[in-house]
């Protein structure tokens, strides 16, 4: 841009010092052209870019989020470290990058009751308070040995994975409530899955090949392997 900027313009001063010819002035005008039309393509960029930060900075009201919530154009919500982060569905976005906004934290009760509300109708939102002072759709805690027999002995468990280290998608340690057992339980309502340190096989291990065998599930991982 600056070298065709610097030809256009000293094409221009010979124009007005000299007798220019046709080719003189023809060049000069396409250099002078297509100068403008770079800078104008890097001024756009840069407008974009600064709108689109300002919009995926700006933390979104309390009324802005319930209507997205009840119009169906929110995928999950997540408090963690002080921020309420609303994970938009692609529809709601105006571009891919902005999919991600913000909410005030303090928030966060109201917008799960307002997910709830759509859960009773068939539809899900996924929310999370890694805090653990709210609720969570998927409900992480530890759970006894008897919970865990229970769950096996009447198949309501999907996987039981022994071992292997259990991380959220962002590569983050997943937060499980309560007083540690060995056993974690994953809840998410019409899924459950249980994740048991290798201490704690000896005792449960049998009772998820039996309910394997009697209910056609759980699916068995140890160490990041399942059993056939």
């Amino acid at each position: 841009m600056g070298t065709t900027f610097v030809g256009g313009f000293s094409g221009l001063l010979l124009i007005l010092l000299t007798d220019a010819g046709v080719v003189l002035i023809a060049s000069t005008a396409v250099l002078l052209a297509g100068a403008a039309f770079v800078a104008s393509l890097v001024l756009k960029h840069r407008w974009l870019f600064r709108r689109e930060s300002r919009a995926r900075t700006r933390i979104l009201s309390r009324k802005e989020v319930l209507e997205l919530i009840r119009a169906g154009l929110v995928h999950s919500l997540s408090r963690r470290d002080g921020v309420l982060e609303v994970d938009l569905k692609l529809a709601a976005a105006a571009e891919p990058a902005l999919r991600t906004r913000r909410a005030r934290p303090r928030d966060y009760l109201a917008f799960v009751a307002a997910a709830d509300e759509l859960l009773a109708s068939g539809r899900k939102i996924s929310y999370e308070d890694e805090t653990g002072e709210g609720p969570s759709s998927t409900d992480r805690r530890w759970i006894s040995v008897e919970e865990a027999a229970r769950l096996l002995g009447t198949g309501e468990v999907k996987t039981f994975a022994c071992g292997g280290d259990e991380r959220s998608a962002d590569g983050r340690p997943r937060t499980f409530r309560g007083t540690p057992t060995g056993i974690k339980l994953t809840d998410r309502g019409w899924a459950r899955h249980l994740a048991i340190v290798p201490e704690m096989a000896k005792t449960l291990l049998p009772l998820a090949r039996v309910a394997r065998a009697r209910w056609g599930r759980p699916h068995i991982s140890i160490d990041g392997r399942y059993e056939r």
